[in-house]
């Protein structure tokens, strides 16, 4: 089993979740959150992670492990085979725009006293779409292991997207969007962000006449379990608005098995069965699956994605 200290990072807007993985187990005691302070000076930014990542590492205690590398999940746009920061106009990280972040964060790392006796010869920084490293954790250790087409959705504040063949990214092709990326698709006059997501939910409340109005999507689901039947219809309505925005681009995939995670996938019971049967009646035959802790899965697949 490989010795090394794998530092994971999911980055958002306004919170950082981080762990410490080895050999594929997460360091339980180490799981922290931290704010992101994404407001703040590019070089205030970098310090921040690494004194972030020094945290992680004296969570760790025991024996002294070399740390391998660090692999961020990074809100996007971001150029993340060269560790470039995208992010521009969307009041995050704004700092950070145009900058190598990656060779920054190496400096920060070596400069920093705790870390820089500790860095492993082949260490390395990696960046990635959360969703893919969502996708990758549930390829080598969730429900998508051992399938060979899968596509993985998080969905959230808006939706995340990956497909898989054989347990890889696969990011273009004939058979999916660009990148992976379903966020984007056309429908309707808006794109599958603004239905497969916190506001879509609230938005079809609103629409549906849900009462009272105000509440959040998890009101929303206490309410249809405790047995509000306008609530259990809000449900059922967006599986079925959701699959009707999906279904072209799964059709042309074909997958094998349907990974759901992120936030909105704890109401997932009352939204799969509507999803899954309009899928089945266009003739998509996937196994759609609820990942059973979606953070956990995208620290293990930073730590695959970062080992190999």
């Amino acid at each position: 089993m490989d010795r090394n200290l794998i530092l994971a990072f999911d980055v958002g807007g306004t919170q950082i979740k981080a762990a410490a993985v080895v050999g594929g187990s997460i360091i339980e005691e180490t799981i922290s959150h931290y704010d992101s302070l994404a407001g703040l000076s590019a070089e205030a930014i970098i310090a921040h992670f690494a004194e972030c990542a020094a945290d992680i590492v004296r969570r760790a205690g025991g024996e002294p492990l070399p740390i391998g590398g660090i692999g961020m999940a990074f809100p996007g746009p971001f150029d993340y085979e060269n560790g470039i920061s995208r992010i521009q106009g969307l009041g995050k990280f704004e700092s950070l725009y145009g900058l190598p972040v990656g060779e920054l964060l190496l400096e920060a790392f070596r400069g920093h006293e705790a870390l820089a006796g500790r860095l492993a010869s082949s260490f390395a920084i990696k960046f990635e779409n959360d969703a893919a490293l969502f996708g990758l954790g549930e390829a080598g250790y969730g429900e998508a292991r051992g399938f060979g087409r899968v596509t993985c959705l998080t969905i959230g504040t808006g939706l995340g997207s990956c497909f898989l063949a054989d347990g890889r990214l696969i990011k273009n092709g004939p058979d999916i969007p660009a990148h992976g990326w379903l966020y984007n698709l056309p429908y309707q006059g808006k794109i599958a962000d603004d239905w497969i997501s916190k506001r879509g939910i609230l938005q079809l409340a609103a629409e549906m006449g849900v009462q009272p109005e105000g509440l959040d999507v998890r009101d929303y689901s206490m309410m249809a379990l405790s047995g509000d039947q306008l609530a259990a219809e809000l449900f059922e309505a967006f599986g079925r608005r959701m699959a009707a925005v999906l279904i072209p681009s799964l059709q042309l995939f074909a997958p094998e098995r349907i990974v759901i995670g992120g936030q909105i996938s704890k109401s997932g019971s009352l939204f799969v069965p509507a999803f899954t049967e309009e899928l089945t009646n266009a003739g998509v035959l996937a196994d759609v699956r609820l990942s059973s802790n979606t953070l956990y899965s995208t620290f293990k697949g930073i730590y695959d994605f970062v080992e190999n």
